[in-house]
């Protein structure tokens, strides 16, 4: 076996070794043997935090995995690598020696690109100690333009871990428009947790909502009557002209929360605001928006929408390939589960492919057509539904059954490229839906890999999925 396929065997080694009670001291000559920095940093971790040294032997070692860590020359390799020594390193006992630790994988990804460490933040903030929460959040809020993605991932975390009026008040200190939407996300992330707080994170982030962009953000995060009620009050004492358009996305919001008689509360009240308005090319704008909202209320649909329905083709009984999606967003269904998978039957019937659909939570399929339509304000039951009247859409719990779907190939940034050969025949392509991407399961199972760019550049989800669709279909 050649030196560098060696390397990652003789990590695992001593991670079994260490698992089976071996003493730590006998391993430490084995990591000698190892030339890549890469596995040699992660063995260094495995015999500091699961072996049983004293904390100034762990220290040492600690220190020269870090030193190794420096020169993994990937950047994806070194977010990586920190990645799974932050979740080793939650065995160590010395508190005093952990929080070290965790500050230095913090300073090593101050080289890293910003989107590169809000990616290591969404995947890993779970890892870290309640010690260090305040200064990873720090440094997530320092990353422009990636900062509310990467803050969201570390409010998560807190919730479990550390007092949740200290994060209010962390977050009240904070300047511009983040500030509002991260107490909003955190009122999201509490009430779903079901965890009451002597002060309210939702009303603190209206008293710094300037914009009508925080304000329509804090309506999305609303969940029950009383949520929408206090926006409603907050709301009431602006002018008339600024409280409109969020009126109407409170009417918006309550239909979706199945708060009918609210809806039609808030409807009332925006049509009484709009006749008061002086006639004029806003209040024309305004009077539109609102009858659109109420026709949905009502469920009917206005008469340019309807045109719309004449556009919907006739797809065929059968798919050539499989788009799949593997979900890892939490929780029930939610927006961005029912925009993926519209966006995914409109390519699965653009390109002639079967959609499998990974890991999401149980649905009857007449309410999930339902809710896309209403999610999607589509004109009719969408493309989804055709794809399931002729079997071209199945459900799955963990992996798909590829006497079904075609042989199963894994989308990833980072394939190993002795899996990049393409199979025969049938394929289903699988990507992952979330922040945290593809379980690292799933990916090291699969025996075929497949990177849409041929550089490792990495796309947002809607592209990918556009990306990966449109090479299917070449492949027919």
């Amino acid at each position: 076996m050649g030196g560098k396929n060696h390397n990652p065997s003789i990590a695992r080694r001593i991670l079994r070794d260490l698992k089976r009670g071996e003493s730590p001291e006998t391993l430490i000559p084995g990591t000698n043997q190892i030339s890549d920095p890469y596995y040699k940093a992660l063995s260094l971790v495995y015999i500091s935090s699961i072996g049983f040294l004293d904390s100034k032997k762990s220290g040492k070692l600690l220190k020269q995995a870090f030193s190794n860590a420096e020169r993994v020359e990937q950047s994806w390799r070194r977010l990586e690598l920190m990645g799974e020594m932050s979740k080793r390193l939650k065995e160590l006992q010395d508190s005093k020696l952990k929080y070290i630790q965790y500050k230095q994988i913090l300073k090593l990804l101050n080289s890293e690109k910003k989107r590169s460490i809000s990616d290591f933040f969404v995947k890993n903030a779970k890892h870290f100690p309640s010690s260090i929460l305040e200064s990873l959040l720090t440094t997530s809020l320092k990353l422009k333009g990636y900062e509310f993605k990467s803050s969201k991932a570390v409010v998560r975390h807190w919730i479990n871990k550390k007092s949740v009026e200290n994060l209010i008040a962390f977050l009240s200190q904070q300047k511009g428009e983040i500030r509002a939407k991260l107490l909003g996300y955190l009122h999201l992330q509490l009430n779903k947790s079901k965890i009451n707080t002597q002060v309210s994170s939702l009303g603190m982030a209206l008293k710094y909502a300037d914009s009508e962009e925080a304000l329509r953000y804090l309506v999305r995060v609303c969940s029950t009557q009383s949520d929408l009620e206090e926006v409603e009050a907050h709301i009431s004492r602006k002018s008339v002209e600024d409280s409109i358009p969020i009126y109407i996305a409170l009417i918006a919001r309550a239909d979706r929360k199945n708060r009918n008689t609210l809806a039609h509360s808030f409807a009332a009240n925006t049509e009484k605001l709009v006749d008061s308005i002086p006639n004029s090319d806003l209040k024309v704008k305004l009077k539109s928006k609102l009858e659109i909202t109420k026709d949905r209320l009502k469920g009917e649909v206005s008469e340019p929408t309807l045109e719309l329905k004449k556009e919907m083709k006739k797809i065929p009984s059968s798919g050539k390939n499989t788009l799949g999606l593997y979900n890892t967003y939490g929780g029930n269904w939610n927006h961005p589960h029912y925009k993926a998978v519209f966006k995914a039957a409109n390519l699965c019937s653009a390109f002639d492919l079967n959609l499998a659909l990974i890991n999401f939570p149980n649905i009857e399929p007449e309410r999930l057509v339902s809710e896309i339509k209403k999610e999607m304000r589509l004109p009719n039951d969408g493309y989804l539904s055709q794809l399931l009247s002729k079997g071209r859409v199945r459900f799955f719990e963990k992996d798909v059954d590829e006497a079904w779907s075609g042989t199963k190939v894994i989308t990833t940034e980072n394939p190993d490229s002795s899996k990049l050969k393409e199979p025969e025949g049938e394929v289903c392509m699988i990507m992952g839906l979330g922040p945290k991407g593809l379980p690292k399961s799933h990916v090291t199972n699969c025996d075929y890999h497949f990177e849409i760019t041929g550089s490792g550049i990495g796309f947002e989800t809607g592209t990918a999925m556009g990306a990966i669709a449109g090479h299917l279909h070449q492949m027919q």
